[in-house]
């Protein structure tokens, strides 16, 4: 900067003007000579008026710019509440504007002005420019945020996340392609000497020497003095570790001219900050001085208007209480009768809300009922068919009859779900113990055949540190993931879908897990991403593909029930990865190991005679083949009615009751037979969700229940658990 700016701006500041973006950017470089040359008083002094007049113009680079050494100002002057409370105000200002450039540098901002006094609040700052850099898509402000998280994780020992962003850090920038070359030489030299930092506290000398000399090699010239004396501290304990004391000397000799030269310089700096503070306390005393003598003026003119006023005042208020005593009165004849009105009309739409609410349920209810039904006797058939040895020629077309089955029942599931998640009941969280692994397979077994049509490769890959067992809503997580692989089979052809599981933070007690689900498919246009989470909504460009366009709105609502929330990456004609992060506790370690379920019950349950209750004939043959596959006995009864007389003359060691049936519903006739005394287990086979299953069905005498269509296992559990 020319002397002769310096001067012309020392002369003409005070003269009222409007500034321009050139000219403030001028101001600014004479701004920070001010700061570099700590003369924080003029910094503080003349900075205000520019951030305003910056505002005026709506030039908000130079805004950015200002409030920047505005701030660092009062962190010089060790003022860190002005600091904070300085650079939190225009937090808002820049967070009411969505101005995200403007959060990524304040946030930034304010973890430097906590980065001595409060690391952790430092590291809270830092965290939120981290996620506005990512925003931004802006490496420098990404790398600045990670570099700083490394530097006091270190400071507080924690090498684990001193090293997590360390291993951020610097791949951003040796492959960054928008940093600033003049700024990347020094950027490299400091993130080695964070690296050479943790190795000496690991005590990996070797290591930390290493990277202590890359940095000062790669930073010689360029970087901050600070860094280089802390590098000579380190290298000093380092070579003092190792015995290699010649070097020892070598370097203490450097680092003790480099310290003299550093203390001198901050006598100095001390000298022109404790000047700086004097002429601030002056001017601000200057400050209030003026604002008194201005108040006193001010109190002296108004108490000769008071007088003249006082009277005018009264005689007003008197006469507008009158008028507005008269109003109210008037107001709330009106208000009255116009609140009997709205509650008429309240209570008649409250009335016609319960009628539709009670006709939703049943119209869902009789939805499950109907299509359920069928779906259990194409399902059961087409599953005892492709166990059949006879059938083995036809094993495509069946397996093609069974995958249709199951998709026209996952549509109605998800229309059934959505319905669910809505209600109170379907918020109430299930915890139980299960393995993340076995869960996930049986998920990409579900989707087997549309990947073989499709020629798709599935790929899984689960961080083997994450423990086996977690206690979590696996209800829940399988319908996250059964929908976001489903989307990524449907989309995809003749390409790779990847789930992958890693750990994202791992405690005593916690377990945070990373899912995505990765595919090569067709991927989101731009122009369709905000609609994706809409119910009932496909793209334009997927016509071509099934489905009811809920798969995603149920997610995001299961997500949401879970504490997290859904996140993707798709380019159009490339590929979509979907995301999530999880919170499970550590399940129980004495969980027993998989076993053949099948074989199990097939060994207790042979010979056992069960009865058959349902009024749908082809149920009733699907039932029937299940039990002899696994050589059980069965009697079968048309209705509730005629399951009274069966039982009443033969023994058996289990009902299989259907729910909706003519003559006598399976509800009234389980209480019937519990009133004369019949112990034998009763299960409900229905087609209809349960809201709460004990006090639906447990009321009546029925032992458990189980949605049709069902897996065999899950039938051939209830069995063997109530059997014996």
């Amino acid at each position: 900067m020319a002397a002769q700016d310096l001067q012309q701006y020392e002369t003409s500041r005070n003269i009222p003007y409007t500034y321009t973006n050139a000219q403030i950017d001028s101001i600014t470089n004479i701004l920070r000579h001010y700061f570099y040359e700590a003369s924080y008083d003029k910094v503080i002094e003349e900075t205000p008026t520019l951030i305003d007049n910056a505002r005026d113009i709506n030039y908000k680079m130079g805004e950015r710019r200002l409030i920047s050494i505005l701030g660092n100002a009062f962190i010089q002057l060790d003022d860190i509440d002005k600091a904070s409370e300085f650079f939190n105000k225009a937090l808002l200002r820049a967070q009411k504007e969505k101005d995200t450039v403007s959060l990524g540098t304040l946030f930034i901002n304010l973890g430097n002005t906590y980065i001595k006094k409060d690391p952790q609040r430092a590291i809270s700052y830092f965290e939120n420019a981290y996620e506005a850099g990512k925003q931004l898509e802006s490496d420098r402000i990404i790398f600045i945020a990670l570099n700083n998280l490394s530097e006091l994780y270190v400071g507080t020992k924690d090498l684990q996340k001193a090293q997590y962003y360390v291993d951020k850090a610097l791949p951003l920038l040796l492959n960054s392609k928008t940093i600033d070359e003049a700024l990347r030489d020094e950027y490299i030299a400091t993130v080695y000497h964070v690296q050479g930092a943790i190795f000496l506290l690991q005590e990996k000398n070797d290591q930390a020497i290493e990277y202590i000399l890359k940095s000062m090699k790669v930073g010689k010239g360029k970087y901050q003095e600070e860094t280089l004396l802390n590098n000579f501290t380190n290298l000093i304990d380092a070579y003092e570790n190792t015995g290699q004391y010649e070097k020892l000397n070598v370097i203490r000799k450097r680092y003790d001219s480099l310290r003299d030269k550093r203390y001198e310089a901050d006598k100095i700096l001390q000298q022109q900050i404790a000047r700086s503070k004097f002429n601030l306390d002056q001017y601000e005393q200057d400050l209030k001085a003026s604002e008194l003598e201005r108040q006193l003026a001010e109190q002296k003119a108004s108490k000769s208007k008071l007088l003249s006023i006082f009277s005018l005042t009264l005689g007003g208020i008197l006469l507008l209480i009158l008028a507005l005593l008269l109003y109210v009165r008037r107001k709330r004849f009106k208000l009255l009768k116009d609140l009997k009105a709205k509650n008429a009309q309240y209570l008649e739409a409250k009335e016609k809300s319960e009628r539709l609410t009670q006709a939703k349920t049943q119209l869902f209810s009789t939805i499950s009922h109907e299509l359920r039904t069928p779906l259990y006797g194409i399902i059961g058939l087409s599953s005892i068919l492709l166990k059949d040895p006879k059938f083995q020629n036809n094993l495509e077309d069946l397996t093609s009859l069974k995958f249709s089955a199951d998709y026209l029942l996952a549509l109605v599931n998800d229309i059934l779900n959505l319905n669910k998640l809505d209600s109170q009941s379907g918020q109430h969280i299930q915890n139980s113990n299960f393995k993340l692994e076995s869960l996930i397979h049986n998920i990409t077994q579900s989707f087997e055949f549309i990947n073989q049509q499709n020629n798709n490769s599935v790929y899984i890959d689960i961080d083997p540190t994450i423990p086996k067992i977690l206690l979590g809503d696996q209800t829940k997580v399988s319908q996250v993931l059964m929908n976001l692989v489903s989307n990524a089979s449907k989309f995809t052809q003749d390409g790779r879908i990847d789930i992958i599981v890693k750990k994202h933070y791992i405690d005593d007690k916690k377990v945070s897990l990373s899912f995505s689900i990765m595919d090569t498919g067709i991927g989101i246009p731009e122009e369709q991403k905000e609609k994706i989470f809409e119910e009932f909504t496909q793209g334009a460009n997927y016509s071509e593909y099934e489905g009811t366009g809920l798969g995603l709105p149920i997610v995001n609502k299961i997500l949401a029930i879970l504490g997290s929330k859904l996140m993707f990456e798709s380019t159009y004609g490339k590929g979509t990865t979907f995301s999530c992060i999880l919170t499970f506790s550590r399940g129980a370690a004495d969980m027993p190991e998989d076993t053949n379920r099948e074989d199990v019950c097939v060994k207790k349950l042979q010979d056992k005679k069960i009865l058959i209750v349902d009024d749908n004939k082809i149920n009733q043959l699907v039932t029937q083949k299940v039990l002899e596959q696994h050589g059980m006995l069965h009697g079968v009864a048309n209705n509730g009615l005629d399951a009274l007389e069966k039982v009443k003359e033969h023994a058996f060691d289990a009902i299989l009751m259907d729910v909706n049936m003519p003559v006598m519903n399976g509800l009234d006739s389980s209480k019937a037979m519990r009133d004369f005394g019949l112990n034998t287990p009763i299960i409900a086979l229905t087609a209809v969700n349960a809201v709460n299953p004990e006090k639906d069905f447990g009321t009546y005498g029925i032992d458990d229940a189980i949605v049709k269509p069902y897996r065999t296992e899950q039938l051939l559990e209830l069995l063997v658990k109530y059997i014996y």
